[in-house]
């Protein structure tokens, strides 16, 4: 018997080869989109070296059919899919474009006071020696009022002196002479803790410079309350103006475009660093989305630092929103890195005398 054209075992090797590239997604012979399984084939077996061409693949494919009835099973077409990635731990993208370092120089730790409203009509001065043992105790080199520490209602222009009212608001010397008691009550409470003592004054102090500036032939009152302040070794910040610690500005009020007090919910919004301001009289925070990798500002309110759940009369009686106590913020690359309240509250029960509360002045106690 003669020597077969084609092995048996080579007929059903390339036949093999057809049925690989069906189960790659290479369509069956005779479909008209797609490439054909016997063409890859016969293009991966010229490439191996297995044949010296495409006609000599497809020959043995022929041969293979007539000699040994053999041919590709077509039924093991599987289209081509797409390929998920294998479930596991999702990709996570560098974090290092916006990874913070540690910025220069050291925190400034400080404690912040809020409104105090200092005005004869309040004589008891012990809050500010609660303020004052407060500091001292927990070591702050440093003290920050955010202003109105006067209530200076000499100047109020809300109330005319032609009523029975106005007839009742005190002179500018005798709120000076009650300013000069409180400080003397901060003092004492400092037991000769010095720390360093910046005020940013409030539009209760601007009421003297108000008043200047309509009786230009009178004495300067603003330079007065400065004079004042200096005398108790505070640093004073215009009306409306910023102070920064650690790149946090510090200011009475923000103002908007037209130099009015920015409403509560635009301050965040319109905020390019946090800031730490008084006036509105409550201990918050706020901020607002910023679009991008960024941190965006907070807003820190100081509350007040007026008598334990006293409300000034021209709020009527709407002060539920009121917060009275002292504050503490470590300031530090431009933020505020940590911030709490104190409640007034607190502070009397901590610091207070037996006795405290009734009017007496700084005097009294200093002979105590």
């Amino acid at each position: 018997m003669g020597t077969p054209p084609l092995r048996l075992e080579l007929a059903q090797q390339a036949v093999a080869r057809v049925e690989d590239q069906l189960r790659e997604g290479c369509v069956p012979k005779g479909w008209g989109s797609g490439r054909s399984a016997v063409e890859a084939a016969g293009i991966l077996a010229v490439e191996q070296g297995w044949v010296k061409s495409m006609a000599g693949f497809r020959g043995r494919l022929d041969t293979a059919k007539e000699l040994y009835s053999l041919e590709p099973d077509w039924s093991l077409y599987r289209p081509r899919q797409y390929h998920h990635r294998l479930p596991g731990a999702p990709t996570i993208p560098s974090q290092d474009h916006i990874t913070e370092d540690l910025p220069d120089g050291d925190p400034i730790r400080a404690a912040i006071i809020g409104d105090a409203h200092d005005s004869p009509h309040l004589p008891d001065k012990s809050r500010f020696r609660w303020l004052g043992a407060y500091i001292e105790e927990h070591g702050f080199d440093r003290a920050i009022s955010v202003g109105d520490w006067w209530t200076m209602d000499s100047f109020s222009t809300h109330t005319d002196r032609a009523t029975f009212e106005g007839r009742a608001k005190p002179t500018f010397d005798q709120d000076r002479d009650s300013f000069h008691e409180s400080q003397r009550a901060f003092q004492i409470g400092l037991a000769g803790h010095k720390p360093k003592l910046d005020i940013t004054l409030g539009n209760h102090e601007v009421r003297a410079c108000r008043w200047d500036n309509i009786h230009p032939e009178a004495t300067s009152h603003g330079l007065a309350v400065q004079e004042a302040f200096a005398q108790w070794g505070w640093r004073t910040s215009p009306y409306g103006e910023y102070r920064f610690f650690g790149g946090v500005g510090v200011t009475h009020i923000p103002f908007n475009a037209l130099g009015k007090p920015l409403a509560a919910s635009q301050r965040p919004n319109k905020a390019m660093f946090d800031t730490i301001h008084g006036d509105d009289h409550r201990a918050t925070q706020m901020t607002d989305f910023k679009s991008g990798p960024v941190r965006s500002p907070t807003i820190y309110s100081a509350g007040t630092a007026l008598p334990p759940g006293f409300i000034e009369g021209f709020a009527n009686k709407g002060g539920s929103t009121w917060r009275t106590g002292i504050c503490e913020a470590t300031m530090w690359g431009g933020h505020v890195r940590k911030w709490s309240f104190e409640e007034m509250i607190l502070l009397k029960r901590r610091y207070g005398r037996s006795g405290e509360g009734e009017p007496r002045t700084v005097k009294g106690w200093e002979a105590a």
